[in-house]
């Protein structure tokens, strides 16, 4: 994998919006590489990719009732959402979140449940973590809003839990880094940029997920409907071209 350079066009767009410019990365020599036990090869019927570039696979992952799973092997930790809706209501009604540290599995043999997961894999996760760096004021962290919560951190990512009650809008704020963002529904929405544009976006019945590859500026979100708007936003912080610690 290559390094990632930032071109002197969004290196400006950075300053000029008030970001930090974002950090290289660099995979090489610090990401594990995948063999013939990765999931997606080992059990393909299981594993679908979402999404995928040199920072992270998005995978989603299902085991039916009364279904087998074949043995395979995670090969980068992951933000692993378990869908635990109940029978009956649509997919991801409601959802855990948590850090897998990723590894062999095992698989199933004859699963007890029907298992629908979400696993956002950190492929720069081998990499030692950059310093930490001082956040804009404007960073969504930064302004305090009750519906922009952290919902996971640690060295590698941070993921924020966005939420926008019916008829309301988000304050003005930026994102300081380089994101998946996962919705798993969505009501018609507006997004106002700082310029005075604005984009409206038609009700999301279904998963999405899209990745922002480097900081965003100044913007608001606008519930046009009756439900409430969320999204996740898994934000990748900067990582080293150093293998990371053993202990990590």
């Amino acid at each position: 994998m290559k390094m990632v350079r930032l071109s002197p066009a969004l290196a400006f767009a950075a300053a000029l919006c008030g970001l930090p410019a974002p950090t290289p990365v660099q995979a090489a020599g610090c990401a594990a590489a995948a063999d013939e036990t990765d999931a997606v090869a080992a059990a393909p019927r299981n594993h679908k990719v979402v999404l995928e570039n040199e920072r992270v696979r998005v995978l989603e992952a299902t085991v039916p009732l009364h279904s087998a799973e074949p043995a395979h092997t995670h090969f980068w930790p992951s933000v692993f959402f378990e869908d635990t809706s109940g029978p009956g209501d649509p997919a991801w009604k409601n959802v855990n979140l948590r850090w897998s540290a990723g590894g062999p599995s095992k698989g199933f043999a004859n699963s007890d449940r029907d298992r629908h997961n979400l696993l956002v894999e950190i492929k720069t996760a081998g990499c030692e973590p950059a310093p930490p760096g001082d956040l804009p004021e404007t960073d969504a962290v930064r302004i305090h809003d009750p519906n922009i919560t952290v919902a996971l951190e640690n060295a590698y990512v941070r993921v924020l839990r966005v939420r926008v009650p019916p008829g309301d809008k988000e304050p003005w704020h930026t994102h300081t880094w380089p994101a998946v963002v996962v919705y798993f529904r969505l009501p018609p929405s507006r997004r106002m940029a700082a310029d005075g544009s604005s984009q409206d976006r038609a009700e999301l019945k279904q998963l999405q997920v899209t990745f922002d590859p480097s900081s965003q500026p100044r913007h608001s979100v606008e519930n046009l409907g009756t439900t409430m708007y969320e999204a996740y936003r898994i934000e990748l912080k900067p990582v080293t071209s150093a293998a990371a610690k053993a202990n990590r």
